[in-house]
């Protein structure tokens, strides 16, 4: 018996410890998707910003909020010529060259016919942004989906990653400016394959390691009038890491993410657990403030019906053990 309840008393333990913890308090009220993050310390300001109409923008003064909606990162509709140029997608923000840099991605559900365009801001508040216009574009019958787009500096340069399903996500360079395409596309190959549904990958060097790490997101987000997909095949934050932004990026096991295998590659991040459902359309970022490395991504609820609205989740990421883990 002593035994026996020592062993229980462990376990407990074990999962107490082991445990992925949730979202940071103060953002599940905020509806979004594919969130990005950065940090004005200037205005000692959070801006998330996330996918629909002309880039919506929240801010506040701390990761756990309040967060209020304050407009929209374009007032009119992309100059990108695009079907989708007034529904955007997908932002990515960065500080580039003395600017707030953000690239976002003009498509429609299931196409190809898409764009990547940018834009530039000396603040991140709404009115204060310049449309640059189209980065890269992709059309039917390429092996690339030209949206979900990426931003890394690198001591190569400015690369840009981007796809979605189709032959996986891809990655260019770009010079001598933030619009200017500098490689032909598809270029360097990152990750996924043969319709495979990875999407939305990151690249991102935590300053603790040497590291390149490629997050990305992969599965099924059910939408309304559709079921769950089995357990293990709805949406989660996966990961592969490199010596070079370049990549190749390998998983856990030693397999190069671009591998067609069964279990897919990709060490898990982030699944599926308690109210949190199918989190993914990842960004990371060093907080200045805390100093350490966050993740911002949408997630549903998993009370919610099927199709429900997706949440801003934050949470701290730990690269100590050389991976990255989820951590309170």
């Amino acid at each position: 018996m002593k035994f026996t309840l020592i062993g229980t008393l462990f376990s407990i333990l074990a999962a107490g410890v082991f445990a992925t913890p949730n979202p940071i308090s103060g953002s599940d009220t905020i509806v979004v998707r594919d969130p990005s993050i950065w940090y004005n310390s200037a205005s000692k300001k959070y801006f998330v910003f996330a996918t629909g109409g002309k880039i919506g923008i929240w801010t506040s003064t701390a990761l756990t909020g309040p967060w209020t909606n304050v407009g929209t990162v374009l007032s009119s509709c992309s100059t990108v010529n695009n079907p989708g140029n007034c529904e955007l997608w997908a932002p990515d923000v960065n500080f580039i060259d003395g600017l707030y840099t953000l690239y976002y991605a003009a498509s429609s559900l299931g196409s190809q016919d898409s764009a990547i365009g940018v834009a530039t801001s000396p603040s991140m508040e709404p009115g204060s942004w310049t449309d640059l216009g189209e980065v890269i574009s992709s059309q039917s019958g390429d092996v690339f989906n030209a949206i979900d787009p990426n931003i890394i500096l690198d001591p190569v340069g400015l690369q840009l990653s981007f796809g979605s399903f189709w032959n996986g996500i891809f990655q260019v360079g770009l010079w001598p400016g933030v619009n200017n395409q500098a490689s032909a596309t598809p270029g360097t190959h990152l990750a996924g394959n043969s319709g495979r549904p990875s999407e939305g990958g990151f690249v991102y060097k935590p300053q603790s390691q040497n590291f390149y790490y490629l997050f990305f997101s992969d599965g099924i987000t059910p939408l309304a009038g559709s079921s769950r997909p089995p357990a293990g095949q709805e949406y989660k934050v996966l990961v592969g890491r490199g010596a070079a932004g370049q990549g190749p990026f390998f998983d856990q096991n030693g397999n190069d993410l671009t591998l067609a295998l069964s279990p897919p590659t990709g060490t898990l991040v982030l699944g599926s657990h308690d109210n949190v459902y199918a989190p993914g359309g990842q960004s990371i970022f060093a907080d200045p403030v805390s100093r350490r490395d966050v993740m911002v991504y949408h997630y549903v609820k998993l009370s919610d019906p099927v199709g429900g609205p997706s949440y801003l989740g934050i949470n701290y990421l730990d690269f100590s053990s050389g991976w990255p883990v989820v951590v309170a």
